[in-house]
């Protein structure tokens, strides 16, 4: 059974950025604007952090944790952390960005050309990241802008989502597709969310996509109901599906019989055993001192994702 695959129980996971400590992020933005700090404190600071953010996704029941994107060059740190914690390699991810969000092309003749060539750099981030025994994560929210980008007719469009698609599939040539999540998305915030892409605009290009499972937004009023698509696309066999069962955008918890109904719509149409409980996207993308969600929330949200997971493993796994 390919490793994303559930077992016995819902797994649970979620995109990646955390609300960061304000000790770090000081010292983080010191560092990036150039500024002197003491490398011996940050380096201290940033393990203790990510130490601190792995356990506490441990203690709210995830089971597939990262770094809260504390640090990309993170690797020994992150699995150090979840080592301590009980919790192997191949429960650990990374997130990295997709070609399709690496500036703009200034340069080549095409922006296929561009594109490509920007993959074959990519590769060598998302190798390290396999390399080093963790899963990597491929974020690409620019997919689903493609589909609202004015002046675009709709075979420039559908051109542009399979040259996105080439790029992210030259970029991982090599790496097994189990060691791959795939997230897609819509936007950062709360908001009216009117004008974005239809679940159905991009299934085609992000099932295409060479990885073991597939993130995207299931939580929020707009897009919830949107798991009916699944009764006639089918899902390649093997792959898992990770919806967003919590929604990053609101400081309401959800409640774990709700969380538990939408796990069971996804699992009944695609199998118990393709279906991974996440998050619509991350909760502290902007690395900002003051998240749209409190941290203290994100955490009840994790608590009770893995309340509704256990819920829905109950009603999944009775017979």
């Amino acid at each position: 059974m390919p490793i994303q695959q559930n077992t016995d129980r819902i797994q649970t996971t979620h995109i990646g950025s955390l609300p960061r400590p304000h000790a770090l992020l000081d010292l983080m933005k010191a560092k990036l604007n150039g500024k002197p700090y003491d490398r011996n404190a940050y380096d201290a600071t940033l393990k203790a952090s990510v130490a601190d953010a792995v356990r506490k996704q441990a203690e709210c029941g995830i089971d597939i944790v990262t770094d809260g994107e504390f640090s990309k060059p993170g690797f020994f740190n992150v699995k150090a952390a979840a080592k301590a914690v009980g919790i192997s390699d191949h429960h650990v991810f990374l997130p990295a960005t997709a070609p399709s969000g690496v500036g703009s092309n200034e340069y080549y003749k095409s922006d296929e050309e561009y594109f490509h060539a920007l993959a074959g750099e990519m590769s060598k981030e998302y190798k390290a990241i396999v390399d080093a025994g963790i899963l990597v994560q491929i974020d690409d929210p620019f997919l689903p802008d493609i589909f609202f980008e004015p002046g675009l007719d709709d075979a420039q469009k559908k051109r542009r989502a399979q040259i996105y698609v080439e790029a992210v599939n030259t970029a991982l040539k090599g790496i097994p597709a189990e060691r791959v999540r795939f997230h897609t998305c819509y936007g950062i915030n709360e908001g009216p969310r009117l004008y974005e892409a239809a679940l159905a605009d991009i299934i085609e290009y992000v099932l295409k996509i060479e990885a073991g499972s597939y993130s995207f937004e299931a939580a929020n009023p707009r897009h919830e109901h949107e798991y009916h698509l699944f009764e006639r696309v089918k899902v390649p066999e093997g792959k898992v599906l990770c919806p967003g069962v919590i929604t990053h955008a609101s400081n309401i918890v959800e409640h774990p019989e709700l969380i538990a109904e939408r796990i069971v719509r996804f699992a009944k149409l695609v199998g118990r055993e393709n279906v991974m409980a996440g998050a619509d996207c991350g909760f502290s993308s902007q690395a900002l001192y003051n998240t749209e969600v409190h941290n203290t929330v994100v955490w009840e949200k994790f608590k009770a994702m893995r309340e509704g997971a256990d819920i829905a493993t109950r009603m999944l796994w009775a017979s």
